[in-house]
């Protein structure tokens, strides 16, 4: 029988340090559509000055997106059980994370920046997404043999990494939309305002 093309892990795919960023701190990530390779190019650096690259095919984003969307409805559904008002809810902390990250920074490239996994992107065959013990989104892409790379989403991250697939989808006339829920009526279940004068949360840098 063959593997499924999309698959759950029960432990990290990496076989080393050097692939698995649930143990660094990211500090950018960025996805871009390449058109002459008709994919997308997946570029992740942390804060030890090191950086991996994918390459994110239609087929792959297509069956990925379903799971990316069941993960963060499983932990929306603790605070909103109700089926139909989950969506709103979705909506609702998706606009919020959008709004506090900023993704007009460049993708910062230093000659100096290690490549563990090498310069050449690998190309995502297989994946999954599971929790971690910090209850954050740990999402594995693995290529067809080789090692892959982990990262660990919290909820705001992992809706700015929806939006860039979005947006590098979008562009890429792949014939098929990524949909997040958003709308007015999302406004209506969310955290309480800030009080007044208090300073708004840190931007995240993506591009």
């Amino acid at each position: 029988m063959q593997e499924p093309f999309f698959k759950r892990f029960v432990d990290a795919a990496c076989l080393n340090p050097g692939g698995n960023i649930k143990a660094m701190q990211l500090h950018q990530l960025q996805v871009v559509f390449d058109a002459g390779e008709d994919r997308l190019l997946f570029r992740v650096s942390t804060t030890a000055n090191q950086e991996f690259r994918a390459w994110l095919t239609r087929r792959f984003v297509k069956l990925l997106w379903p799971h990316l969307m069941k993960s963060i409805e499983s932990k929306v559904a603790v605070k909103a059980p109700v089926p139909e008002t989950r969506r709103a809810v979705m909506g609702f902390e998706h606009e919020k994370a959008v709004k506090e990250t900023d993704f007009s920074k460049p993708f910062e490239a230093k000659e100096e920046t290690a490549l563990p996994l090498g310069n050449a992107p690998f190309v995502v065959t297989q994946g999954g997404i599971q929790r971690d013990a910090q209850g954050n989104h740990a999402v594995t892409l693995n290529p067809a043999q080789g090692q892959g790379i982990s990262l660990s989403f919290d909820d705001r991250l992992m809706h700015s990494f929806c939006k860039l697939l979005e947006q590098a989808v979008a562009k890429a006339e792949w014939d098929i939309r990524l949909v997040i829920p958003t709308g007015d009526e999302a406004m209506m279940f969310g955290e309480p305002s800030a009080e007044p004068g208090a300073p708004p949360p840190p931007k995240r840098f993506l591009n």
